[in-house]
């Protein structure tokens, strides 16, 4: 067996915050730490979420919704998905997220550090860059999608 030679104890309320101006995203692993594995603990208020639908060429995303209701779009269409809910998005699926309830909504992101390097980089970018950014990522907007 094969022992870890770095771990991590993330507390509540700690990690790195990002700016996206969608809600509140904070990694909570991510590079350098992990070369295999990345996770964010994300709040959004009423409103707030990624609406573009897009889709990534190679990452694959796992989402967990831990208190509220959020509505990915899941291909052709929105679905619910309240607090215990569990969604997976392989590399190819046009996606997005929203919080369209009255009340705070908080979910896990689960991928893997190239996932969490585009997010950080989005935070540093104005979002009439975050197309470039994505491009970068190997991510597209689905612009000729009907959620578009």
């Amino acid at each position: 067996m094969t022992t870890a030679t770095a771990y991590a104890l993330v507390p509540p309320g700690a990690g790195d915050p990002i700016d996206l101006g969608l809600g509140r995203p904070v990694i909570k692993i991510g590079p350098p730490l992990s070369t295999q594995i990345g996770l964010i603990e994300s709040e959004l208020p009423p409103g707030g979420g990624f609406r573009i639908p897009h889709w990534h060429e190679d990452l694959y995303e796992l989402f967990y919704v831990l208190e509220g209701e959020i509505e990915y779009l899941l291909g052709p269409q929105w679905r619910r998905a309240p607090a215990g809910t569990t969604v997976f998005i392989p590399a190819g699926t046009v996606h997005a997220f929203r919080n369209a309830s009255g009340r705070p909504a908080r979910q896990l992101v689960i991928g893997p550090p190239r996932a969490i390097e585009m997010i950080t980089e989005l935070g540093d970018h104005p979002r009439e860059q975050w197309e470039n950014v994505h491009e970068r990522h190997r991510s597209h907007y689905a612009r000729s999608h009907p959620a578009a």
